[in-house]
């Protein structure tokens, strides 16, 4: 069964900020392949969307939230939500751009 994929704003900002970020402090080739590899974790979480970590945001109304890695970017995490037949991709994050903000 394969999942209706809905990409929210954010997500989609988020993947913009990344792939840029990868072209500054790499090159284009890296960048397109960021691109690429996550359209190819959105297909794969489509067919398969409850392997991965649940966060439960206390805080929060958006219910349970879920992470995975993009392919072959280990650093790089999207997180979504999926109900009956329909996947919400939320955001997605670089651990290392984060934790560089923070040192």
């Amino acid at each position: 069964m394969n999942y209706r994929l809905i990409v929210k704003d954010r997500a989609t900002q988020d993947l913009r900020h990344l792939a840029n970020y990868i072209l500054i402090n790499g090159n284009t080739d890296a960048a397109v392949k960021f691109l690429n590899a996550a359209e190819l974790t959105f297909a794969q979480l489509s067919k398969t969307p409850g392997m991965e970590k649940v966060m439960q945001l206390v805080e929060s109304g958006l219910g349970k939230i879920r992470q995975w890695r993009i392919k072959d970017f280990r650093d790089y995490l999207i997180f979504y939500s999926f109900e009956d037949t329909t996947i919400e991709m939320r955001a997605g994050i670089s651990w290392i751009k984060r934790f560089s903000r923070c040192t």
